[in-house]
């Protein structure tokens, strides 16, 4: 009988191979070649051909070669791309965000978000999963490891970003379909920014007015409230800005803090390019602002964009600095007001609130204009944004005055 060749004598027996299987006595490895969906020739490989063959000494438990085929192609069959299969979400995260950061210009803010939002991924499982791999049985479970630690607002923010992940993820042929697509939390545990009432609001701006340490904030703050302006556009307004004519404000630009650098930024939006009103009030406060302005050194403080262009003549400085001031600032001027001020009136505080509050409190005072009118004001791109997540509803005794008056007036033709 003749000698056994080589590969015949490390070949083991009873083993049926399929077409496309082979054994490899060099490694010791059972191999399956294919075609990936572009046509290049590409090799799986094994210790064990079926998931029941005993694993070799000392080598460490893989899928078996036939458990893989059976993934590879089901890949295959839906053209799937292999390697992009194989690229954990994070991974497929920070594309798409290449991608998005190349197609459009996003506001600052908008990115500083999405930083936030991949740092948080990074700390749970299901951003280092093969995106190939990741089954809604690993997003039901994601999902209720965040609602431990997050409220609804914050976790729709990241479920909308993974989303998106994965409708990118699926233009390119990494997945066959997108395991997000039904995982959704409820918003109402979020906290909601409610509107200061008209009385809080006047209690306050008037201890502002008189109270020695706070006084100096009086007049940002009144404009915070009346104007319905963000606080880095605020911030961000020069001389050429106030229109104290036509008592108009032109709102073009923000200042924002980058790196602990004052940038100067275009509007948060397209639609934050605007002329606004100013009240009567907010009148006499630029008019005090703009009297009182003076320079340290009579030195005039300089900003620039992100092409290098200087901006001059900052209508709101630092108390003492003389220096432009940020979001930041105006955030410390209003806590250190709000906390004077319930140490003045321990009988009847106030609620600590954001910079963000005095709008929405604006918004709330002034949802008797036509409605396409305060939209514009805000710099608002949709009214459904105004209206439902800026205007809240007065309570039921202004409401009964509203409703009396308006009786009154039809009673009245």
């Amino acid at each position: 009988m003749a000698n056994k060749t080589t590969s015949e004598k490390n070949k083991p027996a009873r083993k049926k191979l399929r077409p496309n299987e082979y054994y490899n006595p060099k490694t010791k490895r059972y191999e399956y070649h294919y075609k990936d969906c572009l046509g290049k020739e590409r090799v799986i490989s094994s210790y064990r051909l079926e998931m029941t063959d005993q694993l070799p000494k000392g080598k460490r438990s893989t899928k078996s070669l036939r458990e893989k085929e059976e993934e590879l192609n089901a890949y295959l069959e839906n053209d799937i791309d292999i390697d992009g299969a194989k690229l954990t979400l994070l991974e497929v995260v920070d594309r798409y965000l290449n991608s998005l950061y190349n197609r459009k210009k996003l506001a600052h803010n908008t990115k500083v978000g999405y930083n936030v939002t991949v740092n948080t991924l990074k700390q749970y499982k299901l951003g280092y999963i093969e995106i190939g791999k990741i089954r809604p049985e690993h997003c039901e479970e994601w999902l209720a490891d965040m609602k431990k630690k997050y409220r609804g607002s914050s976790i729709q923010t990241q479920i909308s970003l993974i989303k998106r992940t994965f409708e990118y993820a699926l233009d390119y042929d990494y997945v066959a379909k997108n395991p997000f697509r039904r995982i959704t939390t409820d918003r109402s545990d979020s906290k909601k920014m409610d509107a200061l009432s008209v009385e809080d609001m006047n209690r306050f701006l008037d201890f502002c007015s008189k109270d020695t340490h706070s006084s100096h904030c009086y007049d940002m703050l009144y404009v915070l409230f009346w104007s319905g302006l963000r606080a880095s556009e605020l911030c961000g307004l020069t001389l050429d800005n106030i229109d104290m004519d036509k008592r108009m404000i032109t709102v073009d630009k923000q200042l924002q803090c980058i790196n602990h650098t004052h940038v100067v930024l275009p509007t948060k939006t397209m639609n934050g390019v605007r002329t606004i009103p100013m009240t009567d009030g907010v009148y006499e406060s630029f008019r005090r602002i703009i009297k009182n302005r003076y320079l340290k050194g009579y030195i005039e403080p300089v900003c620039y964009d992100e092409q290098g262009n200087a901006y001059e003549g900052f209508v709101f400085l630092a108390t003492r600095s003389r220096r432009t001031i940020v979001r930041g600032h105006v955030e410390e001027y209003l806590q250190n007001c709000i906390k004077r001020f319930n140490n003045a009136n321990p009988e009847n505080p106030i609620r600590k609130f954001e910079p963000h509050i005095c709008r929405h409190t604006f918004a709330t005072n002034m949802q008797y204009l036509p409605p396409k009118t305060l939209q514009y004001i805000l710099g608002h791109g949709n009214i459904s944004t105004t209206m439902d997540n800026y205007v809240d509803v007065r309570p039921g005794v202004e409401q009964r005055m509203q409703i009396n008056a308006i009786a009154k007036q039809l009673n009245a033709n």
